[in-house]
C-alpha cells in the first residue's frame, strides 16, 4: 500500500530514483532521500506507482465481476478470464511493492515505526470495517458481533496481512530476508487446505520479503536480471497468466508460488526503466492513494449491486462496466479529498493526537 499524501516538490533537477538504495546514495546517484516507508517523502517512485495502481485496478475490477455475479448474473466469458489472468499477479505484486519499502522504514525508532503502521494501516482497519459491517446491517446481511471473528474476516485481510509483515519484520529485522522467504514458502505446503486463510497468509508473507530483500540488493538484482534477459524470459509471467486464464486460476495455490515470484521479478526490472509517460497519469494516481482505493472500493461497489438488483438492471455486461467506473470515480473522489480533516480521519489518524509542548509558552509563565 502507498501514503496518501502528494509529493513534495523538491528544487533538484536530478532524475527520480528507481529504488530506494539509489535514493539513499544521495544526489551523486540521482536525487534526494524519499523518506521512510508509509511516511511523507519527497521523492514517488513512478514505476512502483505505476505497478501498484495497475494491481489496484486489477482488484476493483475482480471484485466488481464478483459482484455482478451474486447480484445481477453470470458476466461475459472475457471478464471471467481477465480475472483469472491476472490473479497470479494481482495481489502478490502488492506485497513485493510493500516490501520494497520497509527496509528505509526500519531506519526509524521502534515506536515511530509502530505508531506509523497503526495510524495508517491499524486504524483504516478499524474505520472501515465498521463502514462496511454498517452497511451489511443496512441490507440485512450483518451476522456478526464486533467481539466475533467473523466481524473483522473481511475484504480488509490484505492490510492485516501486511500489518503482522511489518511486525515480523520489526521483531527480527536481524534476520536474512531469504530466510523469511524459504521459510514461509515452506510452510504454506504444510498447511492443510481448509485452513485457507492462514494458508494465505504464508503463501504471500515469502513475497513481501521478497520485495525487502531485492530493496537490499537492486544492484546486483539489476545487474544480474539485465533488461535483455528480463525481456526475454518475460515469457515465464506471460505463461503462468495464460495458463491460469485458460486453464485453472491460480488462486493463492502454492505451486505457483515460485513462478509467480520470477514473473514479478521481470515485471519489476521492466517497469523500472520504463518511462513515466503522461498517459498513464491516472494509473500512478491510484498507485500513490492505492491505501484510499482499497478501503473505500468494497463498500462502494458493494451497494451499487445492492442498487443494481433493486433497480432491476438485467445486463451482466453493462452492470459490471457501470459499476467499475463509478467505484473507481468514487474512490478517486475519496483520494482528491482525502488529505482534508476531517475526510482524511477515514484514512490514517494524525501524526499527533495531541498538541506539542512548547518549551517557550512553559517558561515564559512561569
Amino acid at each position: 500500500m502507498s501514503e496518501h499524501t502528494d509529493s513534495v516538490p523538491t528544487p533538484s533537477a536530478s532524475p527520480t530514483p528507481t529504488t530506494r538504495a539509489d535514493a539513499r546514495r544521495g544526489p551523486a546517484r540521482g536525487g534526494a532521500d524519499i523518506g521512510r516507508a508509509l511516511d511523507r517523502h519527497d521523492r514517488r517512485i513512478g514505476w512502483m506507482d505505476l505497478l501498484r495502481g495497475l494491481s489496484i485496478l486489477l482488484v476493483v475490477l475482480h471484485h466488481s465481476t464478483q459482484i455482478v455475479e451474486y447480484r445481477i448474473g453470470e458476466v461475459p466469458g472475457f471478464f471471467e478470464f481477465l480475472s483469472s489472468f491476472f490473479a497470479p499477479f494481482r495481489m502478490p505484486m502488492l506485497m513485493v511493492l510493500s516490501g520494497l519499502l520497509v527496509a528505509g522504514s526500519l531506519h526509524a525508532p521502534a515506536g515511530k515505526y509502530v505508531w506509523g503502521k497503526v495510524r495508517r494501516i491499524v486504524w483504516p482497519i478499524i474505520v472501515w470495517t465498521l463502514i462496511y459491517a454498517g452497511s451489511q446491517a443496512v441490507v440485512g446481511q450483518n451476522e456478526y458481533m464486533p467481539w466475533e471473528f467473523g466481524f473483522w474476516n473481511t475484504y480488509l485481510w490484505f492490510m492485516q496481512f501486511i500489518f503482522a509483515y511489518y511486525i515480523i519484520a520489526l521483531l527480527i529485522r536481524w534476520i536474512p530476508a531469504w530466510v523469511l522467504i524459504a521459510v514461509p514458502f515452506v510452510v504454506m505446503f504444510l498447511i492443510p487446505p481448509e485452513l485457507e486463510l492462514l494458508q494465505r497468509f504464508f503463501y504471500l508473507m515469502p513475497f513481501f520479503f521478497l520485495g525487502a530483500f531485492v530493496e537490499k540488493h537492486w544492484d546486483r538484482y539489476a545487474k544480474w536480471l539485465s533488461v535483455p534477459l528480463a525481456a526475454a524470459l518475460s515469457i515465464i509471467p506471460i505463461g503462468v497468466a495464460l495458463y491460469s486464464g485458460f486453464i485453472e486460476p491460480l488462486w493463492y495455490a502454492p505451486l505457483s508460488a515460485l513462478p509467480a515470484m520470477l514473473g514479478i521479478l521481470i515485471l519489476v526490472r521492466l517497469t523500472a526503466i520504463a518511462p513515466d509517460a503522461r498517459w498513464l497519469a491516472p494509473v500512478r494516481f491510484v498507485g500513490r492513494y492505492s491505501l484510499i482505493y482499497y478501503v473505500s472500493h468494497y463498500p462502494v461497489f458493494a451497494a451499487l449491486g445492492w442498487l443494481a438488483l433493486k433497480a432491476g438492471i438485467s445486463n451482466p455486461g453493462v452492470g459490471l462496466v457501470v459499476i467499475f467506473v463509478v467505484t473507481v470515480a468514487v474512490s478517486t473522489a475519496f483520494a482528491l479529498i482525502g488529505r482534508r480533516m476531517p475526510v482524511s480521519l477515514l484514512f490514517e489518524l494524525p501524526r499527533r493526537l495531541w498538541p506539542a509542548r512548547h518549551d517557550g509558552a512553559a517558561t515564559a509563565s512561569r
